[in-house]
C-alpha cells in the first residue's frame, strides 16, 4: 500500500480531507496515491500535514529517476574520433 495513504487512512482522513490540511485539491492526493509525480513543493505539503518530517521524505515518495537524453549524433563522432 501507498505510504501516503496508509498515513492518511491512520489519521482517518479521506482524500478530501488530506486536501484541505495540505492546501491542495483533492485530485493532486489521488494522484500522489497513485504513485505520479509532484512538485517538492506538493510532497512539503503532504508530509507537513501528516506530520512527517521532510527527512523521511524517500520512505513516502519514490526516489526521482534520472532524466536521459539523446546525444546529439555530432558529439558522438567528435567523442569517437
Amino acid at each position: 500500500m501507498n505510504r501516503i495513504r496508509a498515513a492518511r487512512q491512520a489519521l482517518g482522513w479521506t482524500q478530501n480531507g488530506l486536501a484541505l490540511e495540505a492546501g491542495i485539491s483533492a485530485r493532486t492526493v489521488h494522484a500522489v496515491e497513485k504513485n505520479r509525480p509532484c512538485r517538492q513543493a506538493t510532497k512539503r505539503r503532504i508530509l507537513s500535514a501528516l506530520g512527517v518530517p521532510w527527512a523521511l521524505r524517500f520512505e513516502y515518495f519514490a526516489s526521482p529517476r534520472p532524466v536521459r537524453r539523446p546525444v546529439p549524433e555530432a558529439f558522438e563522432e567528435a567523442r569517437s574520433a
